[in-house]
């Protein structure tokens, strides 16, 4: 779904270590006050342009949370005066630092950001897992947040998975250096099968397209989530649908196929892997396979 997930993240990493060199700069004699004008100008709130409310209620259970999940360039645009909604918001590992009423401090590395509730998503402890479930998690040999299918449940509360929102390549080249891997314990969700919640994969009806996606976070008839290239959207609950996390998927399926975080028509499939989630497919006038997630396809 996001093919160059880990492209995207090193170089949005960098615009904002340049930008973030030159505020250094521009912070001596005679600097230019355009971010202070900007910040001061900003006609939007916490949420930015995001029709979601701010915050849905203090985090629950904060003493069992282990990890949160939170948008890493969001602490950044909004100290520019930026609306965080027109921004690339990868999905990064946070330690909780504290947790309040409508925003909460969270820990990545060194910077302490504080994040609206409402864009962030708790991982709790004591999360066990079976083999062929779904699981969101992080990339745990790189970063980024991750769809994944449990591959060996031999030990449930760290179980060994195959990554299903990274390209894969099968013998460890490209961007997936390693595709598969073993989960720590207490840094991972367990999806379940047709229920609305953080981390189901979904199909948005938008600008008259089927475009792929991932649920951040719910409030009534509003959907906010994670589409290509890691934008972050706001959509009626009426125009998605969630996708099945056990398709029913069968050699010489006519599917839809993902293209650019849209679904196109005219691929058949050609090999199933249900183990590791992923379709072989080959689009109509092509003798080429492309390997798919099983959340990249539509029957």
């Amino acid at each position: 779904m996001k093919k160059n997930f880990m492209m995207i993240a090193i170089a949005a990493t960098a615009v904002f270590t340049m930008a973030a060199c030159g505020n250094k700069t521009d912070k001596g004699e005679g600097a230019d006050s355009t971010a202070t004008e900007q910040s001061a100008e900003a006609k939007f709130g916490p949420m930015g342009t995001w029709d979601f409310p701010e915050t849905l209620g203090a985090l629950k259970d904060v003493d069992n949370i282990e990890y949160v999940l939170f948008p890493g360039f969001y602490a950044d645009a909004m100290e520019k005066g930026e609306d965080p909604a027109t921004a690339t918001q990868i999905y990064y590992r946070a330690s909780l630092v504290e947790a309040g009423e409508k925003a909460s401090k969270v820990k990545a590395v060194v910077d302490v950001d504080e994040v609206p509730n409402s864009l962030l998503i708790p991982i709790y402890k004591g999360a066990t897992a079976k083999k062929g479930d779904i699981v969101l998690t992080w990339w745990q040999s790189g970063s980024g947040m991750q769809q994944a299918i449990v591959t060996d449940a031999s030990n449930p509360a760290e179980p060994k998975i195959s990554y299903l929102t990274l390209s894969f390549k099968g013998d460890g080249t490209g961007i997936a250096e390693k595709d598969q891997d073993q989960l720590k314990p207490n840094s991972f969700i367990v999806l379940s099968d047709g229920k609305w919640e953080p981390g189901q994969p979904i199909i948005v009806k938008k600008d008259g397209d089927e475009n792929l996606g991932i649920i951040l976070n719910m409030d009534g008839d509003k959907i906010l989530w994670q589409g290509f290239a890691s934008k972050v959207y706001v959509s009626k609950k009426s125009d998605c649908r969630l996708m099945p996390l056990k398709p029913a998927i069968n050699v010489g399926d006519k599917v839809k196929y993902e293209f650019v975080g849209e679904l196109r028509d005219g691929a058949t499939v050609t090999k199933y892997d249900a183990n590791i989630g992923r379709v072989w497919v080959k689009k109509e006038n092509s003798d080429k396979e492309e390997i798919k997630s099983i959340f990249e396809i539509e029957k």
